[in-house]
This record gives structure tokens, sequence and C-alpha cells, in this order.
């Protein structure tokens, strides 16, 4: 009942525009680490100039336990590629056990059963093209015939664990479309519950007509995205946290998530005028209006789990770039 009211705050405080309203991110994105075993060619990762780290366990149970009653979807992924945390099952158990729903997407070279046996519900691979050749020119220092034996060996387990394979669908992969799927056996498929051809997005856009900038981002009050060393920046596309709103080791996430600082951002967004943020001045999310107004309406009615799991059908019905 307390996650359904959160979300209600949420809603009210987003179309109504008014900072009175207090509320908990109804999503969290927990980096574990910014570190990554790939260098893939859409990534911003090799520019990222932050130091590489890990996740304090101790201070991920402490956001953990102060969330698990208000938010509703856990995001066990941020710049780097979670699998390389020691403590990546336990840390999903723990989540697990304090009845968060949980999602985490991986590049899949260090994929092992054992990730479906700590109550992850929903899994993203990430497999970004249909032969070696391909998939190697895009995921850089990736081993194509290692990801498929490690995919196909936990499509062996029996597991809750949702199993969605994505191609992030550009031009040097396009052709490759049907080879994507029929990398894998019919009664293996059955096994795998999505298929997301995800179309790549430039977030940074050279151009963003003055139109798009007066179309307000729901993710400000949406979704939090934590750092691996602790502070918190404003959303998933400041890989470089350029804007720093707070430091969980010292402040708890109900005070960073309602400051003064937030609220100003998106009383730019609701008045029109992100431009005056320079990180979100440039960005392309909200230019995709449709779907920012349905991922909203849909979250009035649905957990956020749920959108989550609805997203690659609804993109395959509407054609529109997420």
């Amino acid at each position: 009942m307390k996650k359904i009211i959160n979300r209600l705050k949420m809603l009210y405080a987003f179309t109504f525009a008014t900072s009175k309203q207090k509320f908990y991110p109804q999503e969290v994105v927990l980096e574990l680490t910014n570190a990554c075993n790939l260098e893939c060619i859409m990534c911003p990762h090799k520019k990222m100039k932050r130091k590489i780290g890990l996740l304090d366990s101790n201070l991920f149970k402490k956001i953990i336990d102060e969330i698990s009653e208000h938010s509703e979807l856990l995001y066990l992924h941020g710049t780097g590629e979670s699998l390389i945390h020691p403590q990546l099952s336990k840390l999903c158990l723990y989540a697990h056990q304090k009845k968060l729903r949980t999602c985490l997407s991986t590049n899949g070279m260090l994929l092992t059963e054992e990730l479906l046996s700590c109550g992850l519900d929903y899994l993203i691979i990430a497999l970004d093209g249909g032969t070696a050749e391909t998939y190697e020119k895009i995921r850089v220092g990736g081993n194509f015939n290692k990801l498929i034996n490690n995919i196909k060996n936990i499509l062996k387990v029996k597991s809750s664990t949702k199993i969605c394979l994505q191609m992030i669908y550009m031009p040097e992969n396009s052709h490759e479309v049907a080879a994507f799927k029929n990398l894998f056996t019919k009664e293996e498929q059955k096994k795998i519950f999505q298929f997301r051809f995800k179309p790549f997005s430039n977030t940074y856009a050279e151009k963003v007509v003055q139109k798009n900038l007066e179309r307000p981002c729901f993710w400000p009050w949406n979704m939090m995205f934590v750092c691996c060393d602790g502070t918190v920046s404003l959303c998933c596309i400041d890989y470089e946290r350029e804007i720093c709103l707070g430091d969980l080791k010292e402040q708890s996430v109900f005070e960073i998530w309602n400051s003064p600082q937030l609220d100003t951002i998106r009383k730019h967004h609701q008045q029109k005028n992100r431009h005056q943020i320079e990180l979100c001045s440039t960005c392309s999310i909200p230019e995709k209006y449709k779907f920012n107004l349905s991922f909203t309406l849909a979250s009035a009615f649905l957990s956020a789990y749920q959108v989550k799991i609805l997203t690659p059908i609804y993109e395959r019905i509407s054609s529109l770039k997420t």
C-alpha cells in the first residue's frame, strides 16, 4: 500500500507542478560499479573521468532499508558492468528479501548460473549482433561464442527470472535481426521472455529544436541514480555526475529527493525552461513525447516493474525510439 501511495504522490507532484508533496523515487538505480570489461562503440564509458570503484555493501543495505517500503523497482546496473562486483548475488538477494523488484542489464561476459538463484526478477543481456564478426566490432573486447554459451547455460536453469535478450539496433547490425533470434533453438526461445530490438538513440543530440525544450522529462520525479561512490547524479545520462544532488553516505534518499536543488530542476522542466540546465538542454529524451506521455500515464495504473516489462512490447507496437 505504501508503494501505491508513493506512486500517487509522485504523479500528483508531476501533474500539478508542486513541491509541497514529498515522496520517494519510484525507481532507484544503484550503480554497483563504474568499471567495465568492454569498450562498446556506442557507450561513453571510455570517455568517463570519474574514479573507478565499487558500491560499498553496507551503503547498499542502508539505501535498500530506506526505500524498500516505498520504491518499486531497483536497477542493479549503471555506467559499468555489475557482474564485476564480487557481492552482486548477495546484494540482489538482500533486495529480494526486502520485497524490491530487481532488474539487471549485463554484457554477459561474466554470466553464471548463480545469478538466477538470488531472486533477480528481470535480466537483460546485451547481444548486439547475430554473428561474431558484427558483435565483436560493436562490443569491443567481447567474445561472441563465450556469450552465446553463457546464455545457453543459464537457459538450462529452472528459474523465475525473466530473461530479455536485447539488440541495440544500429547501422552496424541492422542486417542481422533474423540471425539474432536464430542463434537459439525453438526450445531455448521458449525460455527467453523477450527479444528486444532497441533503436540506438543519440541522447545528447547535436541539435534539439526549441519546441522540444518545452517538454518536461519524467525522470526527475521518477528515477534516482546513485553512483558507486554513494553520490547522486541527476539521471543515468549524467555519466560524469556533472550535477551532484547529494551524498547518501551523509544524507537520506528522502532528503536528497525532496531537496531545494532538485525542486528547482523540476520547476525548470515544468515551466518549459529546461534549457537553463546545461545537461538537459541537449538531451533528446523528452523529444520522444508520445512515449514519455504514455510512460507517465502507465505509471498511474501499473507498478514500475510492470511498466518495465511492457516497454519492449510498446516499442514494437508503436515503432517509437526509446
